[in-house]
Parts: structure tokens; C-alpha cells; sequence
């Protein structure tokens, strides 16, 4: 019993406990938020600036995205082994907190999949901590609605959909093809309006971020290719 007894101690100190990381992940993402502010202001825009890495604010972003990918991978990992409440992987609180995050942190992971060439993220270069992420809110959007408010400041929140910048590479990569005669043309331009679709869907819902505000925007977008 007495052995037994020291077990349950060691196992409850040892016991996985995301409180005791939470004011790290909250500089870092208050980091990214600054960040993302600043970028905005020159009018470059938080995901092109990330990519294009020109300046040094730009490099510092890497440390602050690697930091939160290890905890919340390590999160999600813990989560499916000993969920936090019944009949669910994340308590509300948790599954806000991760939401922010993956709405935040996985369009850098996406600019530096592209950055490299690589086409088809959503199938290929996705993380599984990301996939679970989204798949519990979706369970949980019932009691996730106080946290989904769709009429925020557009300009400041963050777009909903966090593979909304693989959909932009994707569109960007039918472009080019469609300018250099390759592929089918037919299904190449059906599937830049489904494209243009999305995007209008999004901003109706105000799903999406001020970095597309209208129409105009996916069309200033087609012309840089």
C-alpha cells in the first residue's frame, strides 16, 4: 500500500500540467501579435512579410513559432492520451487557447511549406496536431460560440480558416499555370472560382482578416503572378 501510495504521488507530480507553460506561450503569441500589427502598417501584410523574411523582425518570428509548435504539439499529444474532461480531448478554455494559436501560427508554417516550392500542403505538409486542433472545435463548436463571435474588428482578428493562405498558394500556382498554357484550362479556371468563391464566402462571414477586404484584392492578387 505504502508503495502504491508513492506511485499515485510521483505519478500526480508528474502528471502533464499546459498552466504551468501558459504565460510563456502567452508572450510569445503576444509577440506574434505585435508582429502581425506592425506588418499590417507597412502594408506588406503579416503572411508576405513572414515569407519574404527582409528584415531582422522577420527572423525573430522563428523562435516564438518553433516554441509554441513544440508545446502545442506536445499538448495535443498528452490530450489524446489523458483527455482533460469527459467525452472530450480539451477543456473550452484549452480549445480557445489552441485556436488562437493554430489561427495564428500555422500560416507561417504554410509561407514556409511554399516558401520552398512545395505544392498540395493541405495534403502533404499539414501537421497532425493541427488536424486534431480543428477537428475538436468543430465537435465542440456548440460550446465554443462565445468564443467565435463573427463581427469582430475585421482589421484585428484573425481569419478563421488556417489554411486560408494554402488556398491563396494553391490559386496562385493555378494562375501560373493557366498564364503558361498548362494543364487543363477548362478545370484550371473553374477551380479559380471556386477559389474567388471561398474568398467572398469568408469575407461575408467575417471570416477572414483585414488583409482581403473586397473583391479587388483577389484580382490585385492574380495580376502579380
Amino acid at each position: 500500500m505504502e508503495r502504491r501510495e508513492q506511485f499515485r504521488a510521483f505519478k500526480q507530480k508528474n502528471v502533464f500540467d499546459p498552466d504551468k507553460k501558459l504565460n510563456k506561450m502567452k508572450e510569445d503569441m503576444a509577440n506574434l501579435e505585435w508582429y502581425k500589427k506592425t506588418s499590417m502598417s507597412e502594408k506588406e501584410g503579416y503572411y508576405d512579410s513572414y515569407k519574404h523574411k527582409r528584415f531582422p523582425q522577420d527572423m525573430d518570428v522563428i523562435k516564438f513559432k518553433i516554441r509554441l509548435n513544440k508545446h502545442w504539439k506536445k499538448m495535443v499529444e498528452e490530450a489524446e492520451r489523458m483527455p482533460q474532461r469527459e467525452n472530450a480531448p480539451l477543456n473550452p478554455r484549452w480549445l480557445y487557447v489552441g485556436t488562437n494559436y493554430r489561427r495564428m501560427v500555422e500560416p507561417l508554417d504554410i509561407a514556409d511549406y511554399y516558401s520552398k516550392g512545395l505544392k498540395n500542403y493541405n495534403a502533404d505538409g499539414r501537421s497532425e496536431h493541427y488536424k486534431k486542433l480543428e477537428e475538436w472545435l468543430e465537435v465542440d463548436a456548440p460550446t465554443s460560440k462565445p468564443y467565435n463571435n463573427k463581427k469582430l474588428n475585421v482589421s484585428n482578428s484573425r481569419t478563421e480558416d488556417s489554411c486560408f493562405w494554402e488556398r491563396v498558394e494553391e490559386a496562385l500556382i493555378l494562375c501560373k499555370s493557366l498564364r503558361n498554357g498548362e494543364g487543363d484550362r477548362e478545370l484550371t479556371g473553374k477551380n479559380l472560382v471556386k477559389f474567388e468563391e471561398y474568398v467572398m464566402e469568408q469575407i461575408k462571414n467575417y471570416a477572414v482578416s483585414g488583409y482581403f477586404l473586397g473583391k479587388e484584392q483577389f484580382y490585385e492578387m492574380v495580376e502579380r503572378v
